[in-house]
């Protein structure tokens, strides 16, 4: 099978998880706050291990000082988009959801295409480092599914039209994976830049938005700090097994 067939394959995979969590609140099946922080908390560990373990060290070999740019911008990004679509549950007393209209679909469809995009840059720099970075983005597609599934429906969502639009927003990711492709002739510098941009993002979800999740809904259980060491060791030792 040829590098972009796998590519488009692995993020088939990741629309496929991304609908399958969504699907869990849309059949009206709860896995509890609690199965769900444990489960948020890996999936940060493994993005945080990945982004740092796997993409951080490939695209300073590649780009050397432009990795530092890539890491800034694809952090940058993501700020600046949930900043500005703001869909993620708030504090403030009385407020359950941020909005969830336009500019909510727009931003998180562009998180879900740069999942597809990480797969495909990574899978050109490296076969290796693609099979890692697909894995984190897999494990990342599950909660996320879930997390915007509920949100919809809190906010009045029809069953039938939050199915739509999740179906949508997980073929987001195999947009970016035939948008990744396109960088198979690139140089060294520019496919560098591009894992470091994938790299800040990985940091952003698993540090800012995961991670406070995972706590924030079950901060008493002290497994959720075991199930972040186990996602990041699985993927330590992944990247340290594939060299």
């Amino acid at each position: 099978m040829s590098d972009a067939m796998t590519s488009i394959l692995l993020a088939s995979l990741a629309a496929a998880f991304t609908i399958a969590g969504g699907s869990l609140p849309l059949v009206r099946k709860q896995l509890g706050e609690r199965g769900i922080s444990l489960l948020v908390a890996f999936s940060a560990g493994v993005l945080l291990s990945a982004g740092i373990n796997d993409k951080l060290p490939e695209s300073f070999d590649l780009a050397h000082e432009g990795a530092v740019l890539g890491v800034f911008a694809g952090f940058m990004l993501l700020y600046l988009i949930e900043k500005v679509t703001m869909v993620h549950a708030c504090r403030e007393q009385g407020c359950k959801v941020h909005p969830f209209g336009f500019f909510a679909l727009v931003g998180i469809g562009f998180h879900t295409m740069l999942d597809g995009f990480s797969i495909a840059v990574s899978g050109e720099a490296r076969a290796a480092l693609g099979l890692v970075v697909a894995f984190a983005v897999l494990a990342h597609s599950f909660p996320s599914g879930v997390s915007v599934a509920s949100v919809m429906l809190s906010c009045g969502y029809k069953r039938s039209k939050a199915w739509w639009v999740l179906i949508l927003l997980a073929v987001q990711a195999i947009i970016g994976a035939v948008i990744g492709l396109f960088f198979s002739g690139a140089s060294d510098q520019v496919l560098g830049f591009a894992i470091g941009l994938s790299a800040g993002t990985f940091l952003y979800i698993s540090t800012s938005d995961l991670l406070p999740i995972a706590h924030e809904t079950n901060w008493k259980d002290y497994r959720v700090p075991m199930f972040f060491t186990a996602g990041f060791g699985l993927m330590l030792a992944t990247a340290l097994a594939l060299g």
